[in-house]
């Protein structure tokens, strides 16, 4: 992936591009305390023998400047600020990849300009959390994410690692690579590079602008990859799924079995094989219309 940085408004914002331009683009968005390398540097590996991809880290994470209001991490704030990214990056509407947190931007920036987008694909991510997760109270994601940064730092990096094998089945050097790209060494131990504040900050917009008040906005084809494990979630899913059916007209959702919240990691291949196909039916879809 080759490595570039945009300056929107005093703020840097890092990204990296893989595949071919004259491909269908897609802009990838991830998760929370991520980066663009930590979630999508197996998948890019795929997705680029049949795409062209623009991989962004978020405001507050990876390379990229963080917010200083509360306010800006809302996702309808979010969803103008990627406006005035994407129009200095892109010139054509395009589809867009988000998981976890990165979904729900990647939602409300559909909600919000329609035209842009020819398809959203959301992986493990808006919803389930918080709606559909009746244990999932304010006070409890608040405080939980609070204590969670706090003790988020490692006196060696093999002790960082000994968590992050634990989100997946299929641990690899790679992947290993890409946890790197999240932490930083600070006061002799590894410290994630997105801060409390910001953390914090997109938990409370979780709660503010929920992902289902976007769903009956949404114009575009959405593509729903999600996983199955915890086996406690699966009441969750099924709510959420249910909404997403009722709400959107355009919906193909699929499960990945025996897999949990880091799809991405787990099954790259089978990942980038539902994206193609999903895409490939949207294009020829597209092609029709427009004849």
């Amino acid at each position: 992936m080759k490595n570039y940085i945009l300056e929107v408004e005093g703020k840097k914002v890092n990204y990296y591009t893989d595949g071919e331009p004259e491909k269908p683009l897609i802009v990838c968005l991830h998760g929370l305390a991520g980066s663009a390398a930590y979630s999508f540097t197996n998948l890019s590996q795929q997705l680029s023998k049949f795409f062209h991809l623009l991989l962004i880290d978020q405001p507050g994470h990876g390379k990229s400047t963080s917010f200083h209001r509360e306010e800006d991490y809302l996702f309808s704030n979010l969803a103008t600020w990627y406006e005035k990214v994407f129009t200095s990056l892109i010139d054509q509407p395009f589809y867009l990849i988000g998981h976890s947190w990165g979904a729900d931007v990647a939602l409300q920036y559909a909600k919000s300009f329609p035209g842009k987008i020819k398809g959203v694909i959301l992986l493990d991510g808006a919803y389930t959390f918080p709606e559909f997760q009746e244990e999932m109270t304010f006070s409890t994601a608040y405080y939980g994410w609070e204590s969670y940064m706090a003790n988020a730092k490692y006196n060696t990096w093999e002790d960082d690692l000994d968590e992050y094998r634990t989100y997946t089945k299929r641990w690899n050097q790679s992947i290993e690579h890409s946890v790197n790209s999240i932490f930083a060494k600070k006061n002799q131990r590894y410290e994630l590079i997105a801060s409390k504040f910001t953390v914090l900050s997109i938990i409370k917009s979780f709660f503010e602008e929920p992902f289902s008040t976007a769903y009956p906005n949404i114009q575009s084809p959405i593509l729903l990859l999600h996983a199955t494990e915890p086996e406690e979630l699966h009441a969750a899913r099924e709510k959420g799924i249910a909404q997403l059916r009722k709400d959107i007209t355009n919906v193909t959702i699929i499960p990945f079995e025996e897999v949990c919240h880091m799809i991405q990691w787990d099954q790259p291949e089978k990942v980038c094989a539902e994206i193609v196909r999903w895409i490939h039916n949207n294009e020829e879809n597209l092609l029709n219309l427009s004849k």
